[in-house]
C-alpha cells in the first residue's frame, strides 16, 4: 500500500507540472529554459510562502499526429537531470496498425506514454464485446484523466508500471468517483451566502480612490499636483490678486513691527518706528483685506449659474483663471468606481450597503450653490471680525503687571534702605519711577496725531508713584529702625537705582505683547488666507471640476441603481431556492465541513456525469481553453473550504461576471447604463450557476470562476462514500470500465490479464472510512498492493494500464534536415542519431 509522506518542515512539496503542447508548444520554446516553465506553473499551484517544490514530474499532453514535429520540446523538457515525464498522446492511430510515432526521447527508462485514442472513450470489459453506450458527442474524460495523474502518487505509479511495459506505452482505462455535496446543503448555503450579499450590513468605511475623494472633500486643487496641472488660478496682477498681496503685505509689516518694539531696548530708540503707526497699518490693511473679501464674494457668487461674456470678462477683470485639469473626466471616475466596487465584491460587502454610501457620496460631490458660496464667504471674514482690525485696540496705558508693581516696592525699598541717605534716596526712587511711566507713555506705538500724555495714561503715572512712595517709606522706616552694617547702605542703593532703571524697559515688553494678543494679526492673517484658498475651492470644484463632478455624480448614481437592482435579483432568486424546500427533508448545515453526497453513476463516472471541462477540486482554478487541470485539493491534512464560503465566492465571481460588460458602459453612456439595468447580465449568469450546481456540483469551479477560489474537500466525503468508494477499489481489472478509446481500436490493445497494470487511488482524507469499509468487504489484502493514497484530489477509482500489440508504436528516427527533406519515415540511410533528438 502506497502512501507519500505529508510534506513537513525542510521537505520538498511534491507537484506534478502539467504541459499542454497543443496549445503551448511556442510558450515552451520561447522559456529560456524548461526550468522556466516549472518555476512559472509551480508560483501558482502551491500555497503561497512555499519555497522548496519537487517539480520533476512532468505530464505532458500532445497530439498523436504532432508528437514527431514537437520533438525541440521534448528536448527542453529531458534537458533537465532528473525528469520524470508521462506523455499522454490523444488522437487516432497514425497509420493503420501504426498507433503514433514518437521522438526518441518518450523511449527512455524515465518515460512513460499513454494512448488515448478517443476522449470520449469506450465502457469495455477485456475479453468482452464493446457495449453500445450513447456517449454524447461533446463528452470528454481526458479531463478527469489528467486530474488524476497530476496527482504525484498517482504520477509515480503509473510511470513505474508503464515502463514496465514493452515500449514504455499503455492505453488507459478507469471507474472514478467523483463526490459531490447534497443539492439541499448547496441551497441552503447559496441563501445564506444571498442574505450577506444583498443585504446593508458589512459595509466597510474607507476612503474612495482618487480622483472621488478629492470631489467629494472638495480638494480639487489638490488634484492639479497629481495630475500635472497649474494649481494657482488667481492671476497675481488682477483686481484680487493685487489686493491678497497688500493685505497680506499690510498685516505682514504690522506684526514684524510688533516683534522689534518688544525688545526692552525700543523704549528708548527708534527701532520699528519708521513710517505710520502700527494701528493706523494695521486699519489700512483691514480695509484691504475687506475690499478683498466683497470682492470675492462677487466672484463666487457670479458663477452660480455659468459664465457667459459678461461673466468672463468680469473674471478677467478681476484676475480668476479657470483651469483646465488634465487626466480628469469619465474614465478616471469610473476606472475609481471599479475599484472601489470591485474591492466590495471580493470582501464582500452588502451590495444595498454599498449603494447607500454611493448615494451619500454622490451627494457630497454635487456643486455647491453660489449662494452658498457666498455664506463661507461672510462666515470666514463677516464685518465684525473686520471691525477688530478697522479700529484697532489702543496701547495698554492701565495698571502695570503685578511683577511690575512688585519691582517698584522693591527697587524704591533698597533705594532708601541707607539711613544716611534715606529721604533723599526715596525722592530719587519716586522720580525715576514717574518718569519711566511718562516715558512709555510718550513713547507709545500709536500716539500718532494724538496728546504725549493723555488722560488715560494719568492713572498709571499716579499709581506708579504711590507705589514707588510706598517702597521708599518702608524703606526709610526699615533703615532707622535697623541701622544696617557699614557697607550694606550703598550697596542697597546701587541695587535698588538698578531695579529702578531696568524696570521700565520690562514694563514695555510685557504691555508690547500684551497688545499683540489684543490685535491678534495672526486671526486676520487666517481670514485672508481662507477667503484666497475659498475662491480656490470654488474656482477647482464648482467651476474647473463641474464636468467630472457631473460625471462622477451620474455614475456614482447609477451605480448604486445598478447595485439595488443586483441586491433585488439575488433576493428574489434566493426566494425561488426557498420555496424548493417545501416538502423536503432539512439537509446539513451549509457552514459544516462535512456534507453528503448526491447525483447518480454513470458509465466510467461513478457518483457525476462525465466532465464538461477540466475544471480542479479543491483547488478552485478555472483552466484555459486547452490547458489541463491543474493539480487539485488542498494542501496534504489540510481541509477544504467551507460550503458557505465557496458558494459566497461563486456569488462574488458571478457579479464580477454580470457587471464586467456593464463597466465600459457605465463609462461610455451612464444613462444608457441605467436603462438596460443589471438584469439582462445578472439573470442568465445566475442561470447558469444553477445549471452548473446541477450538473456538476459545486466542486468544480463555475464558467465564470476566478482563479484562487478554495473549495470543498474530498477528504471530508465520509460515512456512505466510503463504502461507495470501498466497492469500486475492490473492483478487478477485468470489470467494465471506460477505456479511452474508440470501439474499433480496442484490437490493437494486449488483453492478456497478466500484462493488466491497475492503480487505485482514493484521497488520503478518507482513508479511516474506506479501510474500515475494505475491511468489512475482506477485499483489503487483495488490492493492497495496488492502492494508492493521494494528498489531494477529489476523485477516487482505478485507473487500468493495458499495453499495446506489438508493432504499434514506431519509435520514430529523426534525420538532420536536408536537400532531401527532413523528418520523412523511410528516408532512407540518412544520419541516423540512436532515437535521441539531434
Amino acid at each position: 500500500m502506497t502512501d507519500t509522506a505529508v510534506p513537513g518542515a525542510g521537505v520538498p512539496r511534491p507537484l506534478v507540472i502539467v504541459v499542454d503542447l497543443r496549445t503551448e508548444y511556442d510558450t515552451v520554446m520561447a522559456a529560456r529554459t524548461f526550468a522556466d516553465v516549472q518555476t512559472a506553473y509551480a508560483r501558482t499551484r502551491v500555497p503561497a510562502g512555499t519555497r522548496n517544490v519537487d517539480a520533476d514530474r512532468v505530464l505532458v499532453l500532445d497530439s498523436v499526429d504532432e508528437l514527431v514535429a514537437h520533438r525541440h520540446a521534448y528536448e527542453r523538457i529531458f534537458a533537465g537531470m532528473y525528469s520524470k515525464v508521462v506523455c499522454v498522446a490523444v488522437g487516432a492511430p497514425v497509420d493503420g496498425s501504426i498507433v503514433l510515432r514518437r521522438p526518441g526521447q518518450l523511449a527512455g527508462s524515465d518515460a512513460a506514454t499513454l494512448w488515448v485514442g478517443d476522449v470520449r472513450g469506450t465502457e469495455w470489459a477485456p475479453g468482452r464485446a464493446p457495449g453500445v453506450v450513447l456517449t454524447p458527442d461533446d463528452a470528454d474524460a481526458l479531463a478527469p484523466l489528467v486530474d488524476v495523474l497530476s496527482q504525484p502518487e498517482v504520477f509515480d505509479q503509473v510511470l513505474a508500471g508503464v515502463t514496465e511495459m514493452p515500449r514504455s506505452i499503455a492505453a488507459p482505462g478507469m471507474n472514478v468517483f467523483v463526490h459531490r455535496i447534497r443539492d439541499d446543503a448547496v441551497r441552503r448555503a447559496r441563501i445564506r451566502a444571498v442574505q450577506r450579499l444583498a443585504g446593508a450590513e458589512g459595509g466597510v468605511d474607507e476612503p474612495w480612490p482618487e480622483p472621488l475623494a478629492a470631489l467629494a472633500d472638495e480638494q480639487g486643487a489638490g488634484l492639479a499636483t497629481t495630475t500635472g496641472g497649474v494649481r494657482e488660478c488667481v492671476r497675481p496682477d488682477g483686481a484680487l490678486g493685487v489686493r491678497w498681496a497688500h493685505a497680506e503685505q499690510g498685516f505682514k509689516r504690522a506684526q514684524q513691527r510688533l516683534t522689534v518694539l518688544a525688545a526692552p531696548v525700543a523704549l528708548y530708540g527708534s527701532a520699528g518706528r519708521g513710517g505710520r503707526s502700527i494701528d493706523g497699518e494695521i486699519a489700512d490693511a483691514a480695509t484691504v483685506l475687506r475690499d478683498y473679501r466683497d470682492l470675492v464674494r462677487q466672484t463666487v457668487g457670479r458663477g452660480a449659474a455659468g459664465f457667459d461674456a459678461d461673466g468672463r470678462a468680469w473674471l478677467d477683470q478681476v484676475g480668476v483663471v479657470i483651469p483646465e485639469p488634465p487626466g480628469l473626466g469619465a474614465n478616471s471616475v469610473a476606472a475609481a468606481l471599479y475599484t472601489r466596487t470591485a474591492a466590495a465584491f471580493d470582501r464582500p460587502e452588502g451590495l444595498r450597503g454599498l449603494a447607500e454610501r454611493l448615494r451619500e457620496l454622490a451627494d457630497r460631490i454635487t456643486p455647491g450653490a453660489g449662494a452658498a458660496r457666498a455664506h463661507e464667504v461672510d462666515q470666514s471674514c463677516s464685518d465684525g471680525f473686520l471691525t477688530r482690525y478697522l479700529r484697532p485696540a489702543a496701547f495698554p496705558l492701565g495698571p502695570g503687571h503685578v511683577g511690575i508693581v512688585g519691582g517698584l516696592l522693591l527697587g524704591a525699598f533698597l533705594t532708601a534702605l541707607w539711613p544716611a541717605f534715606g529721604v533723599v534716596g526715596g525722592g530719587l526712587a519716586v522720580v525715576l519711577a514717574l518718569l519711566g511711566s511718562i516715558l512709555i507713555t510718550a513713547r507709545r506705538p500709536d500716539r500718532e496725531g494724538r496728546a504725549v500724555l493723555p488722560p488715560e495714561a494719568l492713572p498709571m503715572i499716579v499709581v506708579t508713584g504711590l507705589v514707588a512712595l510706598v517702597g521708599a517709606v518702608c524703606g526709610v522706616l526699615a533703615g532707622r529702625a535697623w541701622d544696617p552694617p557699614t557697607g550694606v547702605g550703598p550697596l542697597a542703593l546701587v541695587l535698588g537705582l538698578g531695579v529702578l532703571l531696568v524696570l521700565p524697559g520690562l514694563d514695555w515688553r510685557l504691555r508690547v505683547r500684551h497688545w499683540e494678543r489684543v490685535l491678534g494679526l495672526g486671526a486676520a492673517t487666517r481670514a485672508l488666507h481662507g477667503l484666497h484658498a475659498l475662491l480656490v475651492r470654488t474656482v477647482w470644484n464648482d467651476w474647473a471640476l463641474a464636468g467630472p463632478r457631473r460625471e462622477a455624480v451620474d455614475r456614482a448614481t447609477v451605480l448604486a441603481a445598478l447595485l439595488e437592482e443586483s441586491a433585488t435579483l439575488l433576493t428574489d432568486d434566493a426566494a425561488a431556492l426557498e420555496r424548493q424546500f417545501t416538502g423536503e427533508p432539512a439537509g446539513p448545515d451549509p457552514a459544516a465541513q462535512n456534507f453528503g453526497t448526491g447525483g447518480h453513476p454513470t458509465p466510467g463516472f461513478l457518483g457525476a456525469p462525465p466532465y464538461p471541462g477540466a475544471e480542479p477540486f479543491g483547488t478552485g482554478g478555472h483552466s484555459a481553453p486547452g490547458r489541463p487541470a491543474p493539480p487539485s485539493g488542498p494542501p496534504p491534512g489540510a481541509a477544504g473550504a467551507s460550503l458557505y464560503d465557496t458558494v459566497l465566492g461563486d456569488l462574488v465571481d458571478a457579479l464580477h461576471a454580470a457587471f464586467e460588460p456593464l463597466w465600459s458602459l457605465l463609462e461610455r453612456d451612464p444613462a444608457e447604463a441605467s436603462r438596460r439595468g443589471a438584469a439582462p447580465e445578472l439573470r442568465p449568469v445566475l442561470r447558469a450557476y444553477t445549471d452548473h450546481l446541477a450538473h456538476n456540483g459545486v466542486q468544480a469551479a463555475p464558467p465564470f470562476g476566478r482563479q484562487g477560489q478554495d473549495r470543498p474537500h474530498v477528504g471530508e466525503a465520509v460515512g456512505g462514500d466510503a463504502d461507495r468508494i470501498a466497492e469500486l477499489l475492490g473492483q478487478p481489472a477485468a470489470h467494465s470500465m471506460l477505456q479511452l478509446c474508440a470501439s474499433d481500436q480496442l484490437v490493437l490493445l494486449d488483453h492478456v490479464p497478466t500484462h493488466t497494470v491497475s492503480v487505485r487511488f482514493a484521497p488520503r482524507g478518507v482513508r479511516p472510512a474506506v479501510r474500515e469499509a475494505l475491511r468489512e468487504r475482506r477485499a483489503g489484502h487483495t488490492i493492497e498492493h495496488e492502492l494508492v493514497w493521494t494528498g489531494g484530489g477529489r476523485m477516487a477509482g482505478v485507473l487500468r494500464l493495458l499495453p499495446l500489440l506489438p508493432g504499434s508504436v514506431d519509435d520514430a528516427r529523426i534525420w538532420e534536415e536536408s536537400a532531401g527533406g527532413a523528418d520523412r519515415p523511410g528516408a532512407g540511410d540518412d544520419r541516423y542519431d540512436g532515437g535521441w533528438a539531434p
